[in-house]
């Protein structure tokens, strides 16, 4: 509306994974915690509605890479992209 400032909403993605499929996923969550404890950031993360969301394209992480890696923030095109580096001043 003109005259008025912009506000957006942050529209969240809810995953498509089942209750069964988190459920697995916490299962190998927590039989992998002790060996790998930055895994207790991904079972906090697990019952969120963006949970298994791609933080750089907003596309799904496919189940069979999260179970591989519950951890996984990025899909798997977008973690085969160079990362980015901040312009030199």
């Amino acid at each position: 509306m003109p005259g008025n400032s912009a506000s957006f909403t942050r529209v969240t993605h809810h995953h498509y994974l089942t209750l069964e499929q988190r459920a697995s996923l916490e299962r190998i969550i927590r039989s992998r915690i002790a060996a790998q404890p930055q895994l207790k950031l991904a079972l906090d993360r697990l019952h969120a509605p963006d949970y298994g969301v791609c933080i750089e394209c907003r596309k799904d992480i496919a189940y069979a890479r999260l179970e591989a890696d519950p951890d996984a923030l990025h899909c798997q095109a977008c973690a085969r992209l160079p990362v980015a580096r901040p312009a030199h001043r």
